[in-house]
């Protein structure tokens, strides 16, 4: 049996990107959807097609060359001429290897017809192979964009903290991540030891906010906020055995409180666990209203250079100034 014999599972075969606002009143053309195959974007005039989806909000250049395959609003100053791409190559690899069918099968030269998989059923053999295929991945990649792109947060999936994450909250809300650790916390620490009984086993030398876990992040408007409002604020919350969680949001009860009307009553929670500081957005029954958003871009990132690549899941939600774009595909 050769590969193009092989009766595999059909995989997604297309994937979609559905463009929205979240202003209410919007032209109908800024709310699409756009269908990517492997040849590129379907109907786009940006040619070639070349293994990335190009948005940004330049229509035309001055040579006469299309740089987007989804041209956003041309009056949002927020969303750069070039702002992102996503790069789908590896979405669309889905072959699999002609050694692995032939090892799996037992024609492998080394392996023969000893091979015990040999004597599989097809169906059995195809769920093999589509075990060990490469899962489908999309990156997102910003291109150095003026006020950056960004992923929303789950209220079930939390993001790993590191130091210069950038997030936005609200409208124009930003919480930076200046410093976290993750070193566990010390065994002697009980469940019903006193913080300050705690502290003071401690050599003298050492604070307990020195020694415990302890993330310490900045509060601000977004500096492309010309109504300064917000006076940046730091904050320091630290790992205590019976303080691992803290939340954000317009709720006096948050730990941070934020009075805005683009909050929610909790808009985000951080917590401490299994020796690592996570995010998650909202609650853990519902998630905020607005969302919470991590940008793929980092601060300490050089200006106008491009990001790292970030990969997307299913249904991952991109927020460029006041668009969101929406990223899907049937498993």
């Amino acid at each position: 049996m050769t590969l193009q014999q092989y009766p595999s599972k059909s995989s997604a075969k297309h994937f979609e990107i559905t463009v929205s606002s979240t202003q209410p009143v919007r032209s109908p053309a800024e709310h699409s959807k756009y269908l990517v195959t492997n040849q590129g974007v379907v109907d786009s005039l940006r040619v070639p097609q070349d293994g990335t989806v190009k948005i940004g909000r330049q229509q035309v250049t001055e040579e006469g060359y299309r740089p987007n395959d989804i041209m956003l609003s041309a009056a949002d100053r927020a969303i750069s001429r070039s702002h992102c791409m996503i790069l789908y190559e590896q979405f669309f690899q889905t072959q699999i290897p002609d050694s692995w069918v032939a090892f799996l099968m037992g024609y492998h030269p080394r392996l023969g017809s000893n091979s015990s998989l040999a004597v599989l059923p097809h169906e059995l053999l195809r769920y093999i192979l589509e075990y060990l295929r490469e899962p489908k991945c999309l990156y997102l990649v910003d291109l150095g964009s003026l006020c950056g792109t960004y992923v929303r947060v789950s209220h079930t999936e939390p993001v790993d903290l590191e130091e210069n994450q950038v997030f936005l909250v609200g409208c124009d809300i930003i919480i930076e991540v200046e410093r976290v650790t993750y070193d566990p916390v010390p065994s002697s620490l009980g469940s019903e030891t006193p913080i300050e009984e705690y502290g003071q086993t401690v050599e003298s030398e050492y604070r307990i906010d020195e020694i415990l876990p302890f993330i310490h992040i900045k509060v601000s408007h977004n500096p492309n906020d010309h109504e300064q409002t917000m006076q940046p604020i730091s904050h320091k919350f630290i790992a205590e055995e019976k303080y691992k969680k803290f939340t954000i949001g317009r709720s006096q009860m948050c730990d941070i409180q934020l009075a805005e009307n683009t909050i929610s009553r909790v808009q985000c929670r951080l917590e401490y666990h299994q020796g690592k500081w996570f995010i998650y957005d909202g609650l853990p029954e519902k998630s905020s209203v607005n969302g919470t958003w991590l940008s793929i871009s980092k601060k300490s990132q050089e200006p106008r250079k491009h990001s790292q690549p970030f990969k997307l899941k299913n249904n991952s939600q991109i927020k460029i100034s006041e668009t969101i774009l929406e990223v899907s595909w049937e498993e």
